[in-house]
């Protein structure tokens, strides 16, 4: 029986096919969670815009601003711990199935950047909402907090702010599973540090969020910036976390439990 040869080219293909697989996979169950658990938040904002304002016009009063106010600052997080709880798990069924750490990061990234436009436009489409039932009725309703000076395409700023800073929330809560997993409690704890300067950077450069308020108070926020400009911060930023989850990922540990 002749030796079946296989050739450099087979075996880069078949390793190809084998890495395209476990990027779909991880792509599934990380976008799944994102999404379906995503979809449940927002149909509840979605209740609590429309349910609010009607029950306070029924009592005979007037509101002052909406609870999309609430969204822009829980998104982010909410997005930060479905990060955590996807990637605790599917990384042991994910790495015993002889997933490579390499593919574990893109599908995570691919889910993380697909869930952040989905945030990003459901977040649009409630502000949308919001305005118009303020405005039928007949109260005035602005966009609350500073933001970046868009002009007539707040609604277009204002969304892709919220899904940058989505992406980057997603992939810090994917570094800090990593890093408690290579490194337990002590180290893992400690490495927080990095990503929690991420999430300051991200929303100081979109000017929203909780850490956008703490600059506005100490007189840092940076009102009026143009925002192109600070979109452009909040991208950067994004690579940075981008690189910041691939650098935990890549010296991943499973550790052995007691």
């Amino acid at each position: 029986m002749s030796a079946v040869v296989v050739t450099p080219a087979e075996r880069d293909a078949f390793t190809a096919r084998a890495h395209a697989r476990a990027v779909r996979r991880v792509m599934r169950s990380v976008g799944q969670v994102m999404l379906v658990i995503g979809g449940v938040f927002w149909a509840i904002f979605l209740v609590v815009t429309v349910g609010v304002p009607l029950v306070v016009r029924q009592v005979g009063g007037v509101m002052g601003g909406g609870a999309m106010t609430g969204a822009e600052y829980a998104a982010p997080w909410f997005a930060l711990s479905l990060g955590l709880i996807a990637v605790a798990a599917l990384v042991v069924p994910h790495l015993a199935a002889g997933g490579t750490r390499r593919s574990l990061f893109t599908g995570a990234l691919v889910a993380a950047l697909a869930a952040g436009v989905a945030y990003g436009v459901a977040y649009a489409l409630l502000l949308l909402v919001e305005r118009a039932l303020f405005g039928a009725l007949g109260w005035e309703w602005e966009q609350l907090g500073s933001g970046l000076d868009a002009g007539g395409a707040w609604l277009v700023v204002t969304a892709a702010g919220e899904a940058i800073a989505v992406v980057v929330y997603a992939l810090v809560g994917v570094a800090a599973q990593a890093s408690y997993r290579t490194y337990g409690v002590w180290r893992g704890t400690a490495l927080l540090l990095p990503g929690l300067a991420l999430l300051v950077l991200v929303d100081h450069a979109t000017r929203h969020g909780a850490f956008a308020d703490a600059f506005g108070a100490l007189g840092l926020g940076g009102d009026g910036a143009p925002a192109a400009l600070g979109l452009l911060q909040a991208l950067v930023v994004l690579a940075l976390a981008a690189g910041w989850a691939w650098w935990q990922l890549r010296t991943l540990r499973l550790r052995p439990t007691r």
